[in-house]
């Protein structure tokens, strides 16, 4: 049950989140038509006309009627695709969308039978979606299994749409009579007493009324704020709570004033949140807090907090509770004893909309610079009360997007050679692709990539070349998978412009170690297979060797096997003209991809790698061994090197050397170095 409820909540927070579109769109035109400026109000009136609000309030009044119809209908859809996903058999698994369809028609149902309105945006209409979404969702899926509802046996044949239509509808009209006959129920039930009524007087009683009633109207606003219900609907529904005092009086000790509630109380929002984002731009410089919170500052200032506490979010999120539901309580308890104290009064409520900006707000309610400065020092506090948490909020939310990025990396890289379209998947593995791409792509832009070298040694211990190797260290995710790496750029078609960009920096490198006298040391660099079927490759390779003066002889192409090379006569030509150019090729990973020893037939290499798969378990492991010697008789048949990766220790190199192999690569001799690391390596270890 634990499990089906965690199912529940996170079914019905990403529902609220996927309706932020409406949400902005709402917050916008709360804006325009509440703006606390009479300059700006008579300018729209002089450029738009006197009657400019009217079809603005008409589009924010039909954000708000279809709210609850829209949120019933996704929260059932988010978690029957949950249910799915859980489910091992899905062949009958009902389809998300006449999942929704059947929500909505509950919700007006039921809805219509309690005499409230399926378009009005009410505390009544929020709570039943919420309810009707999640109960239409799991009552579907249970029905969906039972075969006395599949009442029409349709064959797979017929047409996809019709077929899951007709499969549903017995089922979906079964809940509707369901959800008819319990909201009838309900409705002729006899009418309970105001609970309302029964508070304000228990509170009253006593003379602490504004404490108690101002209590309580935090806690419920806090509370349904938090699991994503417009509190305003419950405490101060159309400027008529049950527990605020009426406009015409300024402040009793009997109930809630709303001048107070509105200014001194949730500043910047419910929870207080002007503080929850100063908190979050002070100690948070980059990351998904730190853009909602510059995204939610603007409307902030002028009490509108929705994308905040559905971006953030702060909707259902455990780690907001305390501080959402305390720091207003505490500046509920300030601003209390400052009025009943009389050290600030109101002097002016009618002078101030829901719209007005803090410390404009508190000059203009008090009439006073006491009053401005005790809502700075309250915006103070609320910064200080939300730091430690909004610090822990972020260590968490590293800790999962770490997670969710090893957790990426461990699904590309094993995707292997049957990859489809990383950043074109809907999932978490998806979007952190769609993330790393646009990052990789300003990387290379900016020269933020960095190309290391790893010695390769020849069977007496010379060093005789290095192998150009790429590295990338996010500044979010930190360091990147190689392999990772080259797999998002063949997948976003960055790859010619990742592989030109280092086989120009190490054109650069290797000219300055020719400077220095070591024109004998080759320089291996990889290359996709995807870059072969591109016409312009050998006039960039010649290019970039001739620019920096480098002999092409200096330079080994390791052709990867990250994808197939194509069998065409195109790819034919563009080897046939890098050879002529005198650049040496090779094949690298030798014996794990895509059917090496074709390729050995298609053209001419200077070397094959094998593959540190095969080389680690070398001396543990025959099949290994007799792989290694297979290759080598065939490199010494094709007077071609065969070089062995991973090298790491001596009896493992002694073996691979008996073997066969000509040249060697691994920690055993250097592990990848920094090209001014190179420098001092090569006069320890140059012929």
């Amino acid at each position: 049950m634990k499990h089906r409820m965690l199912l529940w909540i996170v079914a019905t927070r990403n529902s609220f989140v996927s309706l932020l579109p409406l949400i902005f769109l709402r917050v916008t035109i709360d804006l325009l038509v509440n703006f606390p400026s009479t300059f700006f109000q008579g300018f729209m009136n002089d450029w738009l006309g006197d009657n400019w609000k009217a079809p603005l309030g008409q589009i924010g009044e039909a954000t708000f009627n279809f709210y609850a119809l829209a949120l019933t209908a996704i929260i059932s859809v988010q978690l029957v695709y949950r249910l799915n996903s859980n489910n091992a058999t899905k062949s009958d698994a009902p389809t998300p969308l006449m999942v929704a369809i059947s929500a909505a028609i509950n919700f007006i149902i039921f809805i219509s039978l309690l005499g409230y309105s399926a378009i009005a945006f009410s505390l009544e209409a929020m709570v039943l979606a919420i309810i009707l979404g999640i109960a239409t969702a799991e009552l579907i899926s249970w029905l969906t299994h039972k075969r006395l509802l599949d009442l029409l046996h349709l064959s797979v044949e017929s047409d996809t749409a019709f077929y899951n239509a007709m499969r549903l509808t017995p089922t979906i009209v079964l809940v509707g009579v369901f959800f008819f006959l319990l909201a009838a129920f309900i409705a002729a039930l006899p009418d309970f007493p105001s609970v309302y009524s029964v508070i304000t007087h228990w509170a009253q009683k006593d003379g602490y009324g504004a404490w108690i009633l101002s209590t309580l109207a935090v806690l419920v606003n806090q509370g349904l704020w938090f699991i994503g219900i417009h509190g305003g609907l419950a405490i101060d529904p159309n400027q008529q709570g049950p527990f605020f005092i009426s406009a015409s009086t300024v402040f009793s000790a009997d109930w809630v004033s709303r001048p107070i509630f509105q200014n001194f109380v949730l500043i910047g929002g419910s929870g207080a949140t002007l503080g929850l984002i100063i908190a979050i731009l002070l100690t948070i410089r980059q990351g998904v807090q730190n853009k909602v919170a510059k995204i939610s500052l603007i409307p902030s200032l002028f009490n509108i907090n929705d994308i905040l506490i559905y971006g953030l979010p702060i909707v259902l999120n455990p780690r907001y509770l305390i501080p959402f539901l305390m720091v207003p309580l505490l500046l509920m308890g300030i601003s209390l004893l400052a009025f009943q104290s009389g050290f600030i009064s109101v002097v002016n409520p009618s002078s101030v909309t829901w719209t007005t900006p803090p410390l404009l707000s508190a000059w203009l309610l008090t009439g006073s610079w006491y009053g401005v400065a005790l809502q700075l020092l309250e915006i103070v506090i609320s910064t200080l009360l939300y730091l430690p948490f909004v610090r822990k909020a972020e260590l968490y939310r590293q800790q999962q997007e770490r997670l969710a990025f090893e957790e990426a990396t461990h699904t590309i890289i094993n995707s292997g050679h049957a990859k489809q379209q990383i950043i074109s998947r809907q999932d978490k593995v998806g979007m952190i692709a769609r993330d790393l791409m646009y990052d990789l792509r300003q990387a290379i832009y900016h020269n933020e990539l960095t190309v290391v070298y790893q010695p390769k040694h020849n069977r007496v211990g010379h060093i005789i070349g290095v192998e150009a190797l790429v590295r990338w260290t996010h500044p979010r995710y930190g360091f990147v998978s190689p392999a990772m790496l080259v797999m998002l750029a063949e997948d976003s078609g960055d790859i010619s412009q990742l592989d030109q960009w280092v086989f120009e920096q190490c054109c650069i490198t290797k000219a300055k170690w020719n400077a220095m006298g070591h024109q004998d040391l080759t320089m291996a660099i990889n290359i996709s297979p995807l870059q072969l079927n591109d016409d312009a490759l050998p006039f960039f390779l010649a290019n970039c060797v001739a620019k920096y003066g480098l002999n092409p002889q200096d330079i080994e192409l390791e052709i990867t096997e990250s994808s197939e090379i194509s069998d065409s006569k195109q790819v034919e030509k563009i080897l046939q003209e890098i050879s002529d150019i005198g650049i040496h090729l090779a094949m690298d990973d030798f014996g794990m991809g895509y059917s090496s020893l074709l390729y050995m037939r298609r053209f001419k290499v200077n070397a094959i790698k094998i593959d540190g798969s095969i080389t680690r378990d070398v001396l543990t492991n025959t099949t290994n061994a007799d792989i290694i010697r297979t290759i080598s008789n065939l490199g010494k048949a094709q007077q071609v090197s065969v070089v062995a990766e991973y090298v790491e220790t001596i009896e493992q190199r002694e073996a691979l050397a008996e073997m066969g192999c000509d040249i060697f690569q691994g920690y055993y001799h250097s592990p990848p170095l920094k090209p001014e690391d190179c420098q001092v390596y090569f006069l320890s270890h140059c012929r």
